[in-house]
């Protein structure tokens, strides 16, 4: 179970607490309480169910982040198919024959949301008039068939969005409620909104890559970043390469050879001299923190207010990452999933900017930014602050994920997620395991044996990796102390008394832990109500622990509190600390229940 820190529930209580304790500066982002959002219970008590199997199921549109890949398959000799990679094989899994959807991986929120509406709705891509004036590009794009033409209110969609998706989701929705089409849309076309790790407040991490602060779209030259928009350039100007990447930039922007009708030369091409790098209409833009802030601190008629009618699911992904006692900053753990990520993990983890541009451009301290998931800030997964969240769960089982129960439409449910074994439609796998020549290696013995031991041992491994990074970080601040004070007598003493202390400390949890607010304990102690009073297995095996716990803290003496032997019985397995089964399809009856005790 999670302990320690606590979720706040509401957007004043985290404006009060947070600038008091973590924030060198006042986010302007944040209301204030003469201008906070009223975070009063909803007035609409109706609840909604999510259906995503079975005749009856709502139709579903999945929609991808950034760089995205569907899937990659080879089909080998002998039939074997060789998956290297499964954009969707998590959610394929759950949701019964969803619709996927194809927007330019690395276009605009804005322009991502047109292109996503059309391919749901049919018809040829309309950018707007307007904004494609502003910014420069074609008005229209490709033509599509259209999942669902019958799109409408009374007939709506389940957008489920990755990182960069969620955001476009959530705009298109903007896009509707405003009847930017023109169609008499509405808000209402969308039942619900399903997002996972998504950066709602932008990130840091382009500012690392090159993007200059406060500039919104002006990349260093000398950059990572300038790698990249080079490397973007160079495949929409072949071809072959556009078709082999499909990046889906020259119907807009025009970025192919001038042989072939496009606007580029072989040098612009290299130099990435094009309107989509220069204008700000593009993924870097709505990447930051400061498009990220456009979105939610402009004008009122700019701002996506959510829907009455809409249900709201936020993952937000936590546990990546641990925080230094030395330093402060956050670094990888030591866990498979999280080693492809580890370089980007630890340049979030650390990465500090000029008091000037925290002041101006993030409003906050940078170390708000530092924890991660791997890939994103924690932080920047909180929905915008003008957004009403209903209740935050921390799940440690299925059972609790909400996307399984009734709803209350119209406010965030954030749900916590150090494992995502733990979720009903992010249980993914490392696609690594598809392959047959890694497939043919785990099943070695001795493959199976080290494999086994990692898994049994990674505390004690991570235990000692913790140590020699604070180790080092330690020595790194000893020899920065000398240098700068130049008494070296009086430093090391300070030092040795910090290196014993620390060693004497056997506790090395540097995890942020969680639990949810007091809305997300009720809300789970009633799922794990019903689920109790709907199976007679659980009920049983409930009464027999307490019986059992009556027993042994009469054993034990009268003067103890009952109370006192919870969080040993927990630990035991007496009381389990949540649902004492898992939700299935086939429920045991009081008959099964009895005779597997009996054996």
């Amino acid at each position: 179970m999670f302990s320690i820190k606590k979720i706040i529930s509401t957007p004043q209580q985290h404006n009060n607490d947070t600038t008091v304790s973590t924030h060198l500066y006042q986010d302007d982002d944040e209301p204030y309480l003469a201008e906070a959002v009223d975070s009063s219970p909803l007035s609409e008590t109706k609840e909604v169910k999510l259906i995503f199997e079975g005749e009856d199921r709502d139709p579903t549109v999945l929609v991808p982040g950034l760089f995205w890949v569907d899937k990659i398959e080879f089909t080998l000799p002998g039939g074997k198919q060789w998956v290297i990679s499964d954009y969707w094989n998590d959610v394929k899994d759950i949701v019964e024959d969803p619709f996927i959807s194809s927007p330019s991986s690395l276009s605009s929120v804005h322009d991502r949301a047109v292109e996503l509406y059309y391919q749901i709705k049919g018809g040829q891509v309309d950018y707007g008039l307007h904004h494609s004036y502003q910014f420069c590009h074609n008005q229209f794009g490709a033509t599509y068939e259209g999942f669902m033409p019958s799109w409408s209110p009374d007939n709506p969609v389940v957008l489920i969005g990755k990182g960069y998706g969620a955001t476009t989701a959530l705009y298109l929705q903007h896009l509707l409620s405003t009847n930017y089409f023109g169609q008499h849309t509405s808000g209402r076309m969308v039942k619900a909104i399903i997002c996972l790790s998504a950066p709602h407040r932008g990130s840091t991490l382009p500012y690392w890559f090159g993007l200059e602060a406060g500039s919104k779209c002006v990349v260093n030259p000398l950059s990572l970043l300038q790698l990249l928009l080079s490397f973007v350039h160079i495949v929409c100007y072949f071809a072959c390469l556009d078709r082999l990447f499909s990046f889906q930039l020259n119907d807009k922007w025009n970025l192919s050879s001038r042989e072939e009708g496009g606007e580029q030369s072989i040098w612009s091409a290299i130099s990435a001299r094009s309107k989509f790098a220069y204008f700000g209409d593009n993924f870097l833009v709505d990447w930051s923190v400061e498009g990220a802030r456009m979105r939610y601190a402009g004008e009122e008629r700019d701002k996506h207010f959510l829907d009455p009618d809409c249900v709201y699911i936020n993952y937000i992904t936590t546990g990546s990452s641990w925080r230094s006692k030395i330093t402060g900053h956050y670094l990888p753990r030591l866990t498979w999933r999280n080693f492809p990520t580890a370089i980007i993990s630890t340049i979030l983890g650390q990465y500090k900017m000029t008091p000037d541009v925290e002041q101006h451009v993030l409003r906050t301290s940078s170390s708000t930014f530092w924890e991660n998931d791997g890939t994103l800030s924690v932080y920047s997964q909180e929905p915008p602050p003008h957004q009403r969240v209903q209740m935050n769960i921390v799940i440690t089982e299925k059972l609790f994920d909400p996307v399984e129960h009734e709803l209350t439409p119209g406010a965030w449910y954030n749900v916590y997620v150090e494992d995502r074994s733990n979720t009903i439609l992010f249980d993914d796998e490392p696609f690594l395991t598809t392959l047959p020549f890694v497939e043919q290696i785990l099943e070695i013995n001795t493959v199976k044996r080290f494999g086994e031991y990692l898994s049994k041992n990674v505390d004690s491994f991570e235990y000692y990796y913790i140590f020699l990074v604070e180790f080092l970080e330690r020595q790194l601040c000893y020899l920065r102390s000398i240098k700068s004070n130049g008494n070296s007598v009086a430093v090391i003493k300070d030092i040795e008394y910090v290196t014993n202390s620390y060693l004497m400390n056997a506790n090395l949890d540097r995890v942020e832990r969680r639990t949810s607010d007091k809305a997300g304990e009720e809300w789970c102690e009633r799922i794990n109500t019903i689920e109790l009073m709907n199976s007679p297995s659980k009920m049983l095996c409930y009464i027999s622990n307490i019986q059992k716990l009556k027993l042994y803290s009469s054993a034990e003496g009268s003067s103890q509190d009952l109370a006192s032997f919870k969080d040993d019985f927990s630990t035991n397995g007496l009381i389990p600390s949540g649902p004492m089964f898992i939700k299935a399809r086939h429920k045991m009856t009081t008959e099964d229940y009895r005779s597997s005790m009996q054996q």
